[in-house]
């Protein structure tokens, strides 16, 4: 155990010790940081009560013509659709809170995914392209070890990045918004307690997190088999944005529930935007697991069995 702490211990110093890493931090933390500023000057530029007023004119409009009773079905049905959009656009021109911002920290876990990509496709293809797997394999420690120390340092890192996502986004949100003032808080999924929205953001976080390690485990595999950075890093941010089109357009297939990017999105199940009609959590979970274990073994078994000091 104490060698597995020790070579933990040495793959994190190996991360920090790179500047680009501090680099990386610092870029990642003003990402996010704009992204909120930019939210609260698009509230200001674009949700004035002028235009909140406007919108209101523009529906009371509308009702009076739905109430004429010459309308035709069709002309009914698109003052219909007109006067939807418009109680969308003023119910979405609520100013956003504090509680409203960190409860929807979720939705830039994208950003961690994308980092503990880069790091997880590295961590070992580039000990073979920097020549230094030779001396790694040196010491007397048994090469499960090894990789396991280096897999075990990928999740602390995305676990490090999923806390400063959270700690910038709640100190810039307390910074730009409000404090709610009601008892609960609009949420995608339905509304929230006020006094419940931290458990509510950490527990999407959570989910968020689970997707962040699933892809990052698909790109430790490809990097630790093929030996190339560029190679896992490429495959797996293309799998990443391009998975849930792939499924969508295989949904007719019974088999399209069983594929990993129909269930990486925990958060589906909160929000309530599921992929495929009839998945549920446990389901997602369990495929996802299945999928996370083949990973690791055809890692393990490509960096113990093969002639990697060759």
């Amino acid at each position: 155990m104490a060698k597995l702490l020790n070579l933990i211990q040495n793959e994190w110093m190996k991360i920090w010790q790179k500047k680009s890493s501090w680099i990386t931090i610092i870029v990642f933390i003003a990402i996010i940081a704009g992204m909120l500023t930019l939210v609260k000057v698009a509230e200001n530029t674009f949700m004035s009560d002028e235009t909140i007023a406007e919108d209101e004119k523009q529906l009371q409009e509308i009702e009076a013509q739905l109430a004429d009773p010459s309308l035709t079905e069709a002309e009914r049905e698109d003052l219909e659709v007109e006067q939807e959009m418009i109680i969308v656009s003023i119910e979405s021109s609520e100013p956003s809170t504090r509680e409203g911002m960190v409860i929807e920290t979720y939705g830039m876990m994208a950003l961690v995914t994308l980092m503990t990509i880069i790091v997880s496709s590295g961590i070992v293809s580039a000990e073979f392209s920097q020549g230094t797997i030779k001396m790694l394999l040196a010491r007397p420690v048994k090469r499960w070890k090894i990789l396991l120390s280096k897999y075990i340092t990928v999740l602390l890192y995305s676990l490090l990045l999923t806390v400063i996502l959270f700690g910038v986004t709640y100190i810039t949100s307390s910074i730009l918004f409000p404090k709610v003032l009601e008892d609960t808080v609009t949420f995608s999924g339905g509304e929230v307690a006020a006094n419940k929205v931290l458990g509510k953001a950490l527990y999407m976080m959570f989910l968020g997190w689970i997707n962040t390690v699933v892809i990052s485990t698909l790109a430790f595999m490809i990097g630790t088999i093929f030996r190339s950075t560029s190679l896992a890093i490429g495959i797996s941010i293309f799998l990443y944005f391009t998975g849930n089109t792939i499924v969508l357009f295989l949904t007719k297939y019974d088999f399209a529930k069983y594929i990993l990017f129909a269930n990486t999105d925990l958060t589906q199940y909160e929000t309530g935007y599921v992929l495929i009609d009839g998945l549920s959590m446990s389901f997602s979970a369990t495929v996802i697991a299945v999928y996370a274990v083949l990973f690791l073994l055809l890692s393990f078994l490509s960096f113990i069995k093969r002639d990697v000091a060759a």
